[in-house]
């Protein structure tokens, strides 16, 4: 299944299903980037608890997914990641140190007010 995707004013909120699924953040990364109409604006994926299929050795394939499909002149510069658990919270970072040289920012936030805050910030 593909995560429910919302375009709000100012970024775009991207809310899989419960728990964390490779595949599942393949398709919705796919979406983001191919979709007619989605803009190009930051993002907040907010992953909540539930069944974990995403392993770290999963994080690297995520990274060139995003390097690959990532448009040479695209506006978007941040990426907020909003995490249930320790274990979310790890793997996030985990691959924010991964995707260190991709050309926007990531980071972790426990709510989601403090993620709005951040990718409505300008850079």
């Amino acid at each position: 299944m593909s995560p429910a995707i919302t375009i709000k004013k100012d970024y775009i909120l991207i809310e899989p299903e419960e728990g964390i699924d490779f595949r599942e953040i393949q398709r919705g990364v796919a979406r983001l980037f191919y979709v007619e109409g989605i803009p190009e604006q930051n993002r907040i994926w907010v992953f909540r608890e539930g069944p974990q299929n995403l392993s770290y050795d999963d994080l690297n394939k995520l990274k060139g997914i995003v390097k690959e499909n990532y448009p040479a002149d695209s506006r978007i510069n941040k990426t907020a990641i909003v995490v249930d658990s320790t274990w979310q919270k790890g793997l996030a970072e985990a691959f924010i140190k991964i995707a260190e040289d991709l050309p926007q920012t990531f980071k972790v936030f426990s709510n989601l007010a403090e993620a709005e805050s951040w990718v409505k910030e300008a850079k």
